[in-house]
């Protein structure tokens, strides 16, 4: 057993109106109660640990934790002398907070029916459910095999749906429990079952990936490791990741090793947010344990109305009416290296990892420093937070609803794309906006040179850094690139972080809605395309797209000299008016050319051909100025000669 220190017992943080606001400490402190009502009812203590009936050691996770320690956040405080929550931002209500003024998403509609029934078609509604909400699971058995497995269920073994308080998750991606004492399943249950509380209780193991269960399957597996040297093709390969059953990850655990012991009031409630109606601390207590009792008393789930708008919002005039939280809550997760930090003080900050890809929640903080940002650009520019999901939630992939589109501040680039005879049924995002991000842990099949395998939600870099080798995500500096004891980094280049061309156009991931759209486009796990379009290498990728920005940039730059000295020859030509004003006319056409490509900026890749044909067009007009000014010189040439005799 390993267990953290839990902070000194202070008095519970109240309303910001009775003691002034709420600090770190205080939320971090608020907890103490509830954890100490959990070592003594929990049943890894009083009933697996007691009887020497637990497999794998136990930390207990909590606030301090989350809050403070978490992306670096200990060091930060170590070095600038103050605490700051890094990774995780404060909810304005925590399910500890006694009475809560929740009035629940189904009233908030009775006024604003139209942004509800937008939100409620969307995973923000569905990612904390009951067990007889799991509308997608069929017969709603979730402890049946799916995809067309015997053992992957929602459920892992030994934990059935009497036997928890909610499943956290969506078909997206991943299946998880709380249990009904509020803590996150990081454990199964061997040999009995978790109501009962027989059996042995098991580290890891506890939660369904539907990516490795549907589309990592163990041929797919061989497919993959026939170019990626490592990748794992059995159970075993998985590691600490893994589990007993294909498809099945250990997730906030190392498989039979070691788990973490999370009440939700440390992680779960921040995102995956619930709250009840109860008054007091002792109401609370009283229900844990009992599923049916915290159901009854559940008055929100999922990201609802209220806590973004505040508990009860204007109807009761509660804490934080009007805006309190917005989207950076869960979808801005910094971290914070000192040598990073130091290397480039204005730009200290970076997006958080839990291993190799950037994880869940990172979107607005992989977007911290570009230019989009910098510019104003922000979560509620592109997206309508009451409809984050345009397709059906059922899916394996998310197509968000967008109220702003690439194109609608990108006229040039648009233009060029709408003429792509290769491309031009994607969209910008195909290739600007990469899954990368990762809902898991999974260090094992996460491999970012190849671009792939484990990555579910889009990157919000959007620029491409055109090299053969530079990488978007790197190991800590002095590790090298088989580095898998911790998180990776992700790269910035003069302050601002780039998509390299394997994310871009050689990754494979089946959470990706763009391959999905497209056939796995050029991923030689996912698509069908010939053999030199299957991409196993970012110089294969370099290759092909020098291919058209090279005669792109080597004609403009024909084009550009010509144009440089075409000004001052037609400055100083005979020509007549007539004549000048055609010379004038064509030169300001090759230059707007110029002009365009440049601004379109991808030298050729948006519109292959209709780039060479304007490159083209620009010489052809050059030549004409310089073949009239020509004409004109010899004229007066001759003129001059014809003079003189």
């Amino acid at each position: 057993m390993a267990a953290r220190k839990t902070p000194a017992a202070k008095p519970a943080a109240k309303e910001a109106t009775e003691e002034g606001p709420r600090t770190l400490e205080g939320y971090v402190e608020q907890e103490k109660a509830f954890h100490d009502f959990l070592k003594k009812n929990h049943p890894l203590f009083t009933t697996y640990e007691k009887n020497s009936r637990l497999v794998g050691k136990y930390q207990i996770s909590d606030r301090e934790e989350e809050f403070v320690e978490f992306g670096g956040g200990k060091k930060f405080a170590e070095e600038n002398n103050r605490h700051a929550a890094i990774t995780y931002r404060l909810g304005m209500e925590s399910i500890l907070d006694f009475p809560n003024k929740f009035v629940g998403a189904k009233k908030c509609g009775e006024c604003h029916p139209v942004q509800y029934e937008k939100w409620s078609r969307s995973r923000h509604a569905k990612v904390v459910r009951f067990p007889d909400e799991m509308d997608e699971i069929p017969g709603k058995d979730l402890n049946k095999g799916l995809y067309g497995t015997k053992d992957v269920s929602v459920l892992p073994p030994g934990i059935t749906a009497d036997s928890i308080f909610a499943v956290i998750g969506t078909p997206r991606t991943k299946y998880g429990f709380l249990d009904p004492w509020l803590v996150r399943g990081t454990y199964h249950i061997e040999g009995g079952l978790l109501k009962d509380g027989t059996g042995t209780l098991v580290a890891g193991g506890n939660q369904h990936s539907r990516t490795w269960a549907e589309s990592i399957t163990p041929e797919m597996t061989k497919k993959i490791a026939a170019y990626v040297p490592g990748f794992p093709t059995d159970l075993k390969g998985f590691g600490d990741n893994g589990s007993k059953i294909w498809g099945f990850s250990s997730y906030g655990a190392k498989n039979q090793k070691s788990m973490l012991f999370q009440p939700a009031s440390s992680y779960c409630e921040v995102c995956h947010s619930f709250k009840f109606d109860f008054k007091n601390q002792n109401e609370l207590f009283a229900a844990l344990g009992k599923p049916a009792e915290l159901r009854k008393h559940t008055i929100n789930k999922g990201i609802s109305c209220e806590e973004c708008h505040g508990a009860g919002a204007h109807l009761v005039g509660a804490r934080g009416a009007g805006l309190p939280s917005n989207c950076e809550r869960c979808h801005q997760r910094f971290a914070w290296n000192s040598d990073e930090a130091k290397k480039d003080p204005k730009h200290q900050f970076s997006a958080y990892f839990k291993s190799l890809h950037p994880s869940c929640g990172t979107e607005g903080s992989q977007s911290y420093y570009t230019s989009h940002k910098e510019h104003g650009m922000g979560c509620g520019t592109c997206h309508d937070p009451h409809e984050v999901t345009q397709n059906d939630w059922r899916e394996s992939v998310t197509v968000p609803a967008l109220r702003k589109k690439c194109q609608d501040c990108h006229a040039t680039q648009a233009a060029f794309f709408a003429k792509n005879e290769i491309h031009g049924a994607n969209s910008c995002a195909s290739c600007h906006m990469p899954a990368m991000g990762s809902c898991e842990n999974f260090g094992s099949i996460q491999y970012p040179d190849y671009g792939g395998f484990d990555a579910q939600r889009a990157s919000h870099i959007w620029k491409i850094l055109v090299d053969p080798a530079a990488k978007t995500l790197n190991p800590p500096e002095g590790k090298d690139r088989n580095y898998r004891e911790g998180a990776w980094r992700l790269t910035k280049k003069d302050g601002k972080p780039y998509i390299d061309l394997m994310w871009s156009c050689g990754r494979t991931s089946w959470g990706d809605s763009a391959l999905a759209a497209a056939g796995g486009c050029h991923s030689p796990a996912m698509s069908s395309m010939p053999k030199d379009l299957l991409f196993t290498n970012q110089k294969m990728v370099y290759d092909k797209v020098m291919t058209w920005q090279n005669p792109v940039k080597s004609g403009l730059a024909e084009v550009e000299a010509a144009l440089k000295e075409l000004g001052p020859a037609l400055a100083k030509s005979q020509l007549g008016k007539a004549e000048k004003a055609q010379v004038q006319v064509m030169v300001n056409q090759a230059r707007e050319i110029v002009a365009t490509i440049k601004k379109d900026g991808s030298w050729g890749v948006h519109a292959p051909t209709l780039t060479a044909d304007k490159v083209q067009e620009a010489k052809v007009l050059v030549q004409g100025a310089q073949a009239f000014l020509k004409g004109s010189t010899l004229a007066s040439a001759k003129a001059g000669g014809t003079n003189k005799g």
